[in-house]
C-alpha cells in the first residue's frame, strides 16, 4: 500500500516554476532518498510534500487522502517533518523543545501525562541527547541542535518521517549513528522515511530506493544500483566519477576524480 503519492506536482516561488509535474509514490515501510545537484529542487519538493509550500498544480496524497483536505493537527499525529534549518526564537530547555513533539497528541495546552515523559526519556536515549538535559537549546552547537530537532520528530511517534538533510551539521560518527537509527526504526517499527541527502554514498548505503532530481524533474528513480551508475551521475552532476561496489554491502560507492587526476589520465 502506498503511504504517500505525489501526482503531477508543480510548484515554485514568486511565479518561478521549480518543481515540474513530478509524480512518484512511496510504499508503507519504505525508505526513499531524494538526491540531486544543487538547484535541482530537492528542498522545494520536500517543502511541498510537507505542506509548507502550496502546489500550483497536482496533488499530494497521504494514505489515499489529499493532504490539503486533512486537518494539520490530524496530519501531525501521523507525519513528522524535520527541516534542514529551523529558527528557534526562544531559549527553550531541551526537554521543553522535545516535548513540543507531543502537542499533536496532547494539544498545545494539554497536560502532559506519564506516557509523554516516558517517550521523552526514550527519544533522548535514541538520539544520544540525554547529556543535554537542563541546557537551553540556544546553548547548543549546530550539530547538537540537529539531534534535538530529530528527537522532537521522534516524540511525535509518526508513521511517516520527512527529513531534509538530517546529517548536514553532524560529524561522521553522528551521521552514521543517526542513519543507523533511522534504518533500525524503518525495519523494526515499519516507519516510512523520506530523506533528502546530498551525500550519494550515504544515500546508497541506507535508502531502499532513490529519486534523482534534475532541473525540477525526475531524472531517474529506482534502487541505488539502478540510479547510481557512473553515466547517470556524470550526466546529471556534470563531473567525472568512478562507481565501484562497496566491498562490505555490495551497494554502489561513488569515487570522485579530481582535475589533476583527470589531466594525468588524459596525458597517458
Amino acid at each position: 500500500m502506498d503511504i504517500l503519492k505525489v501526482k503531477d506536482l508543480t510548484c515554485g516561488y514568486d511565479g518561478r516554476e521549480i518543481i515540474k509535474e513530478i509524480s512518484f509514490s512511496v510504499e508503507e515501510g519504505g525508505f526513499l532518498g531524494i538526491i540531486g545537484p544543487n538547484g535541482a529542487g530537492k528542498t522545494t519538493l520536500f517543502r511541498a510534500i510537507s505542506g509548507v509550500l502550496s502546489s500550483w498544480n497536482g496533488n499530494v496524497f497521504y494514505k489515499g487522502k489529499d493532504v490539503s483536505g486533512i486537518r494539520p493537527c490530524d496530519l501531525a499525529r501521523e507525519v513528522a517533518v524535520i527541516p534542514q534549518v529551523l529558527e528557534i526564537p526562544f531559549a527553550f530547555s531541551v526537554e521543553e523543545f522535545i516535548l513540543m513533539g507531543r502537542f499533536p497528541h496532547t494539544g498545545r495546552f494539554g497536560a502532559l501525562k506519564e506516557k509523554d515523559h516516558e517517550i521523552l526519556e526514550e527519544v533522548l536515549h535514541l538520539t544520544d541527547t540525554s547529556s543535554f538535559c537542563g541546557r537551553k537549546i540556544t546553548e547548543l552547537s549546530g550539530g547538537e541542535i540537529q539531534r534535538v530537532i530529530l528527537a522532537q520528530g521522534f516524540a511525535q511517534q509518526p508513521r511517516l518521517l520527512l527529513l531534509d538533510e538530517p546529517t548536514s551539521h553532524l560529524d561522521i560518527a553522528h551521521q552514521i549513528r543517526i542513519l543507523d537509527l533511522l534504518k533500525r526504526l524503518n525495519k523494526k517499527k515499519d516507519l516510512t522515511i523520506i530523506v533528502v541527502l546530498h551525500d550519494l554514498n550515504l544515500a546508497a548505503s541506507y535508502c531502499d530506493r532513490l529519486l534523482l532530481l534534475d532541473d525540477g524533474k525526475v531524472h531517474k528513480t529506482g534502487s541505488p544500483q539502478e540510479v547510481l551508475t557512473y553515466n547517470i551521475i556524470e550526466e546529471v552532476y556534470k563531473t567525472v566519477v568512478v562507481v565501484e561496489k562497496n566491498p562490505v554491502s555490495s551497494k554502489p560507492y561513488v569515487l570522485l576524480v579530481s582535475e589533476e587526476e583527470r589531466q594525468k589520465r588524459g596525458s597517458k
